[in-house]
Order: structure tokens, then sequence, then C-alpha cells
């Protein structure tokens, strides 16, 4: 193995761990009756959506997803 692939792996773990966690501490996406009523659209966190800790989670299980995949590929085509 080389460092690039020693790298490479220490890399994917920590996306893993990090998919893992941000994914967990996410809400689920029923809201209940509260979602029935449409009331989000008009609140103030309906209007901030981008603002929310649920926002940045995904925002982040996404981009550390990509990492992830973009990462094992690299990693896949430098061990052969």
């Amino acid at each position: 193995m080389s460092v690039f692939e020693i790298v490479g792996g220490i890399i994917i773990m920590l996306c893993a761990i990090v998919i893992v966690v941000a994914v967990m501490m996410m809400e689920g996406k029923g809201g209940g009756l509260n979602a029935l009523s449409g009331a989000n659209e008009s609140s103030y966190l309906g209007r901030n959506k981008s603002r929310t800790l649920q926002a940045q989670l995904s925002r982040v299980a996404k981009w550390t997803g990509i990492l992830f995949v973009v990462m094992t590929m690299i990693v896949y085509i430098a061990a052969k």
C-alpha cells in the first residue's frame, strides 16, 4: 500500500463517520399534524429554511457523500 492509499482510506473513513453522524442527527421528514396545515411556509422558519440546523445537516451529508464517492474512485484508480 502506498501513502496515498492510506491517506485516502483515512479520508474515506472520516467521511463515513461524518455522514453517519449527520444522518443520525437529522429529524424525520414527517411533521405530524403541523405538516397538514401548511403553516410552515408562512412562519419564520418556513422562510428561513436554508439557515436551520436541518438544512445545514442535509448540506453536510450531501457534500460529504460526494467527497466519499470521489475519494473512493480516486483511491480505486490509484491502486491499479
